[in-house]
């Protein structure tokens, strides 16, 4: 037997050692000849889970036994457990600038922003001036329409979106006018696994032209994740960007030792967005957040690339008993709520992207990366924690 082929995630190893008959959630990676694969996994009693359309990947679970066995079996590339991914929650409009943006009538409209999180409450400041959640789907549940059984999601979406509807204005996102695509592949403890994220990214990209997507919020991480042979979310992250998608992620809540971003704040192509303390809106009172995940990466590249507000910050709350169905009232006692993380400036900074897009359309992702780190400030930090520094929407305009 295989057991510790090049061909398994090393995290898979433990339970090849006991041969349980325990099924693993796996993804499968393969070559070519899928008709084969899906055969062989259900010759094995194996269930599939996922077969994807833009990677050459296959969710299932197997027993270890099952998954040595299919190892052998020349297309197969890799398998790597299903992991775990952990969302990174632990005034902001003012601090970045975004007052400069509105001057010029930039508001993020007809920007589609697709997130992967725990769903979207129905808030009136996502629905009442307009419906800015223009698509919804529930990889979780099932349910047709949005909800919110953790109220991440919704925090996030607010960051970007809210209108400010039921604060006169006063609590209102970067880019109020952008399009939400919410897929919900977290569940109400706050959990994702890395097969249901693969699939929502599929999603999206089947959607990204009828709603114009040009920017990925992926407001999570795997915690001490760095390297996989193979990495089938990498991979679709990557065909995203390829796509002319900007994908923005957190760098995470493990700080502040180094070496402490992970996937996939981990990821060169990707924008990683630090966390930072702000004291009475004034830049010069900066602090980079003591949970902010710090660089370098394993291999020496400087991480993150910018930082952004994250502590303290005042969004939406979800009624997170709200289930969506013919009888449901949606009743909203406290509209906000005030919450940390790094999750939080990677949303932020979502928002800001979607205005550059609004601006000049013809951007790519390596123009928007450039431009973000080049609308920055330093906050006297070192490059591993501060990046190229606090992001200042100004500096743009300028």
């Amino acid at each position: 037997m295989q057991l510790f082929g090049r061909k398994f995630d090393a995290s898979i190893r433990p339970y090849m050692r006991t041969m349980s008959k325990r099924k693993l959630p796996v993804i499968i990676c393969y070559k070519e000849n899928l008709k084969a694969i899906k055969n062989k996994i259900l010759y094995n009693s194996g269930k599939i889970k996922y077969e994807y359309v833009n990677i050459k990947a296959i969710s299932c679970e197997l027993t270890p036994i099952a998954a040595d066995k299919l190892s052998e079996t020349p297309e197969v590339s890799f398998i790597c457990l299903d992991h775990k991914a952990t969302l990174c929650l632990n005034n902001s409009r003012d601090v970045l600038g975004i007052n400069h943006a509105r001057k010029f009538n930039l508001s993020g409209k007809n920007i589609g922003i697709g997130i992967i999180d725990t769903g979207v409450f129905p808030h009136p400041d996502l629905t009442n001036n307009k419906n800015t959640i223009v698509y919804f789907y529930d990889i979780i549940n099932g349910y047709l329409k949005p909800y919110d059984d953790n109220g991440h999601g919704t925090f996030i979406c607010g960051c970007i979106a809210s209108s400010g509807y039921m604060s006169s204005n006063y609590y209102c996102g970067v880019a109020p006018d952008s399009s939400i695509c919410m897929i919900k592949a977290f569940d109400a403890s706050g959990h994702g696994f890395m097969s249901d994220i693969i699939k929502a990214i599929d999603i999206l990209l089947s959607v990204k032209d009828k709603y114009n997507i040009r920017i990925l919020c992926l407001p999570f991480e795997f915690p001490y994740l760095n390297d996989l042979k193979t990495n089938p979310l990498q991979e679709i992250i990557k065909i995203a960007i390829e796509k002319n998608i900007n994908v923005i992620v957190p760098a995470g809540n493990l700080g502040p030792q180094p070496y402490s971003i992970y996937f996939p704040g981990n990821m060169k192509e990707v924008v990683t967005v630090g966390g930072a303390n702000c004291y009475d809106n004034i830049l010069k009172n900066f602090t980079i957040s003591s949970f902010s995940g710090r660089g370098p990466l394993i291999d020496g590249t400087s991480k993150p690339d910018i930082v952004a507000p994250c502590s303290n910050i005042t969004s939406l709350s979800a009624v997170t008993s709200y289930i969506p169905s013919i009888k449901s009232k949606i009743e909203i006692k406290n509209p906000y709520i005030t919450m940390s993380g790094t999750s939080i400036a990677c949303a932020l900074i979502s928002g800001a992207c979607a205005l550059l897009l609004e601006k000049t359309p013809d951007l790519t992702p390596s123009d928007v990366k450039s431009i973000l780190c080049l609308s920055t400030l330093s906050i006297g930090d070192n490059k591993f924690s501060q990046g190229k520094g606090i992001f200042v929407f100004e500096k743009i305009i300028k």
